[in-house]
């Protein structure tokens, strides 16, 4: 008995630990296929969705992939050509964080906007200097939780700074109520040892 409420105990937060998980989307997975579409837009004035999260960029513009080697690159990476770069979360996250870079010989300010749940109310905006160098930006959502990220594109070039990874963290949800009834039976068990052990 000991055994299995000590297991079951284990079990539920095991599951809430897994639930939790950071995820890190990179773009190496689209690069085979898209390729030899290098430098190129690939994504004519539509959205890309990704597991967690869609880009999408300012019509009519595009997104644009690019594969090691492309001007510095040394991953398989997206921009947006023409427009701004938008990251729309599918659930409200708490944390995000990302990797950019701009090409090698070129440089420049990336201002990037967080907003809020409802994808409208700018929680931070902020500038940074991109060079060939990878940058990783990583914000913890202000006050609320993080519904979007816009990428402007350069003021000096057309282009946006080169996505390499975007990795999030979704809000902890309400635990369930068999997760609850299942730890409800771990605690009491628990308790259960710890008297009959006083009384002994």
């Amino acid at each position: 008995m000991k055994k299995f409420v000590l297991a079951l105990t284990f079990m539920v937060l095991l599951g809430n630990a897994r639930a939790f998980a950071n995820t890190t989307q990179t773009f190496n997975a689209y690069g085979a296929a898209l390729l030899p579409n290098q430098g190129a837009a690939i994504f004519d004035g539509s959205s890309v969705v990704f597991p967690g999260f869609t880009l999408y960029t300012t019509d009519p513009y595009s997104v644009q992939l690019d594969s090691p080697g492309y001007y510095g690159a040394t991953n398989y990476e997206l921009l947006a050509v023409g427009g701004d770069l938008t990251i729309d979360f599918t659930v409200p996250q708490n944390s995000f964080s990302i990797c950019l870079r701009a090409f090698r010989g070129f440089s420049g300010d990336e201002m990037i906007t967080v907003f809020g749940a409802d994808d409208t109310t700018v929680l931070a905006t902020y500038s940074v200097g991109l060079d060939a160098s990878i940058f990783t930006s990583t914000d913890s959502g202000e006050s609320a939780p993080i519904g979007a990220v816009t990428l402007s594109d350069f003021s000096t070039y057309p282009w946006t700074g080169a996505l390499q990874s975007v990795t999030f963290s979704s809000p902890d949800p309400a635990p369930e109520p068999g997760s609850l009834s299942l730890l409800g039976v771990g605690v009491l068990g628990l308790a259960g040892m710890v008297r009959r052990k006083l009384i002994r």
